[in-house]
């Protein structure tokens, strides 16, 4: 009911005037204030009308979108650009965005680019892989597996911009280079139910790096799924055992394990996963049981499908960002947060206390050109108190990226890097060097200054200590830094160095 006594404000939290938007999938947070306390407003929805600027084009072209309001007054608004014909617009294309509750309006314009405007060659492709003796699947059943994956890279490349842009960095995310396309293995099913994650992982990175597609591509990183993977829920239904660890050995084919330029995952899990861009919220929200008899169950014991959904796509997120160069941190993203990706869609949310998470070793064989990053496992214990968890999660939904870790995407040719420096031209020339001696950080190279050093421990990447080199008034870029007494300390038990520097180009030393 709208009365002209309300008096509101709408303020948007994470979008200002003239913003310009890069991937297809915007999400746009933002609270209704009430100007006068002591009055409450009953209208419950804000909407939204997205539509192209009547200047560009002659077509009138409009999208609807509507929220529910907190009861704290947020907002939270998912706006899905590719379903319409903006992707076949080759050049940025202005939108106006025309908010309105009760009784009042707001308006902002902001640039949307299409993929195709994209200036970087540094992408991202999707892979469904098959098996050369699998079972042929309906078509339609490949075609809806690969649609799930298409929306979720797309939501998980959105995730991307808005964590960098919380971080100060702007709506930094990677390019995705075309749809997912079917990768034809030349393992049997057999042998890859046979195999352990890591296997998996080197064989299918070498068959996809040997493939007469895909060989060669050096300025493609590639997210891949098994088609196969097979879950034996009558097994686990014997045993009577519902543990992780027990649904884990019998799921085989599985992996999520990310690293080099591969990401790999199964695909028993996309039964949770949204198939339409409409799904999305309702799938986070879904308090679905699952049945262990039939599907298997990763949601750190939520046992729903909107709890698998949240877990295996923020493991997504996790496992990508491995392969952009990031270690584990104890929280956010790379940590304890990757159970918690719904949060960052929904509102109204109740405290999430989960187990947490530990890094498992790595195994010695991993040590290769290709060597994979070490996975999570879990452990359904609770380190954290339920007050301190309500804090994390009513300040930063508990899923973000920790500092270091943000400089390090910032600062990577896959995320367009738009620092003034170059890193395609810088490269030949930078050196980067450790002198053990005097525990010093050395770069030499033209416009090659130090950004970021961690200290990571070579069991489980896990950043023990990470420094930013500063710059004072007598130097503004630094080249050479040397290492904290904390930090010596540490890379003789069994720590390695992960340096960056300023135009993207890294090295690690110590690592053996």
């Amino acid at each position: 009911m709208i009365s002209d006594d309300c008096v509101h404000k709408i303020e948007l939290d994470n979008l200002e005037n003239g913003e310009i938007i890069k991937h297809t999938i915007l999400l746009i947070k933002g609270h209704i204030r009430q100007q006068r306390q002591a009055k409450k407003c009953r209208e419950q929805h804000i909407l939204l009308r997205v539509r192209h600027d009547a200047s560009v084009l002659d077509a009138t072209w409009e999208l609807q979108i509507q929220s529910k309001i907190s009861r704290t007054g947020q907002f939270k608004l998912l706006c899905d650009f590719a379903q319409h014909e903006l992707e076949t617009v080759c050049t940025r294309t202005p939108l106006i965005l025309n908010f309105s509750y009760c009784n009042i309006v707001y308006q902002c314009e902001i640039l949307y680019e299409s993929t195709a405007y994209s200036k970087n060659n540094y992408r991202l492709q999707a892979l469904y892989i098959t098996c050369v003796n699998q079972k042929p699947l309906a078509a339609e059943q490949v075609h809806e597996n690969c649609e799930k994956i298409n929306l979720n890279l797309r939501l998980v490349q959105s995730v991307y911009a808005e964590q960098l842009r919380s971080a100060g960095y702007g709506r930094r995310t990677f390019t995705l280079n075309s749809d997912c396309k079917v990768f034809e293995s030349c393992l049997t099913c057999e042998e890859v139910w046979e195999q352990s994650e890591e296997s998996l992982w080197q064989n299918f990175a070498k068959e996809i790096l040997n493939s007469s597609t895909w060989g060669g591509e050096e300025k493609l990183k590639f997210v891949a799924f098994i088609g196969c993977t097979k879950y034996d829920g009558a097994a686990v239904a014997v045993t009577g055992d519902f543990s992780y660890s027990n649904i884990r050995k019998h799921l085989k084919g599985h992996a999520a394990l990310g690293g080099g330029g591969l990401a790999l995952f199964g695909a028993a899990y996309l039964y949770a996963w949204p198939r339409s861009f409409n799904e999305i919220n309702a799938c986070f929200g879904s308090n679905k049981l699952i049945d262990l008899t039939q599907l298997p169950d990763d949601s750190n014991y939520r046992r729903t499908y909107g709890g698998v959904y949240a877990t295996t796509l923020g493991a997504v997120v996790h496992e990508i960002g491995h392969t952009f160069d990031l270690g584990h941190t104890k929280d956010g993203v790379m940590g304890n947060g990757v159970d918690y990706i719904n949060r960052v869609f929904t509102i109204d949310n109740l405290t999430e206390h989960l187990p947490e998470r530990v890094i498992q070793r790595p195994l010695p064989e991993l040590r290769t050109d290709i060597a994979t990053r070490p996975r999570f496992t879990q452990l359904k214990r609770a380190t954290n108190t339920f007050l301190e968890k309500y804090h994390e999660q009513k300040i930063n939904d508990s899923f973000y990226f920790t500092p270091n870790c943000a400089i390090i995407l910032a600062h990577n040719k896959w995320f367009g890097n738009s620092n003034d420096y170059n890193a395609e031209e810088n490269t030949v020339d930078a050196t980067i060097t450790y002198d053990a001696v005097n525990s010093c950080v050395i770069v030499e190279g033209h416009e090659n200054p130090l950004r970021l050093i961690e200290v990571r421990s070579i069991d489980n990447s896990l950043v023990k200590y990470w420094y930013e080199p500063q710059s004072n008034k007598e130097c503004s870029e630094i080249y050479k830094f040397y290492l904290p007494k904390e930090a010596v300390k540490a890379l003789g038990e069994n720590h390695y160095l992960f340096v960056l520097t300023r135009s993207g180009i890294t090295k690690r030393f110590c690592e053996h």
